[in-house]
């Protein structure tokens, strides 16, 4: 006999809340029912107040946001990242339910509020790259980025962006978007032809809600 006989819906919850307690207070699980559509999906959630939702609510941020309801082709479990409420971030994955004739009938989804580790790995990072012998700075940033290529380039004025802002760009609000993004622009950095897509991916925000900061950021300095 297979063990999946032995797995039924009782197991998988005590399954998830072990998972849950296990992952700690800054994570959350949810089941969803797509069965009805996908306006009330929440059938079951745990310590969902990491990220505001509860039972009979939508999905946010994961699955349906990126894919639309096309889920149907989605056959393996999914890792995103998304921006939460309250200037969070969340890691999640989700994994799709199918019934016995394979349409995806539900999911679920674990997510995580990383906001925490993601200030924690940028002070390490600075911490343990700090070398004994602290050099001399740069005298400009042509100095600093003589010997670098194109893509460094962006890499290197990205990371003096975060440490204008004083956060990573994924943790970043609306205004501390847009002062990156002035400081990016004033370096020239969109003549790069990837910026942008690098941009919306490091800020998760879309192409349109990029450029829209930008002309912001624009209209602020002319003023």
């Amino acid at each position: 006999m297979e063990i999946s006989q032995y797995l039924d819906f009782d197991f998988l919850i005590r399954f998830l809340e072990g998972l849950q307690k296990f992952l700690g207070e800054n994570s959350e699980i949810v089941i969803h029912d797509y069965r009805k559509g996908y306006d009330h999906t929440i059938v079951y959630a745990l310590n969902s107040q990491v990220s505001g939702r509860s039972i009979g609510g939508s999905p946010k941020g994961g699955m349906i946001t990126l894919f639309g309801k096309d889920i149907e082709p989605m056959k393996e479990s999914l890792q995103t990242f998304s921006n939460g409420p309250k200037d969070s971030f969340f890691k999640s994955f989700t994994t799709l339910i199918p019934d016995e004739n394979g349409k995806i009938i539900g999911s679920v989804c674990v997510n995580m509020d990383i906001s925490d580790l993601l200030m924690a790995q940028k002070a390490l990072s600075g911490f343990i790259q700090h070398p004994v012998t602290k050099p001399a700075p740069p005298a400009s940033d042509i100095d600093a980025l003589s010997t670098k290529n194109v893509d460094d380039i962006l890499q290197y004025y990205m990371q003096q962006a975060e440490l204008l802002v004083g956060k990573p760009m994924a943790l970043m609000n609306k205004e501390e978007k847009i002062r990156a993004l002035d400081y990016l622009d004033q370096k020239g950095v969109f003549k790069i032809s990837k910026t942008s897509v690098l941009l919306c991916e490091t800020f998760q925000v879309s192409k349109y809600t990029l450029y829209n900061y930008l002309e912001e950021a624009r209209s602020g300095r002319s003023e």
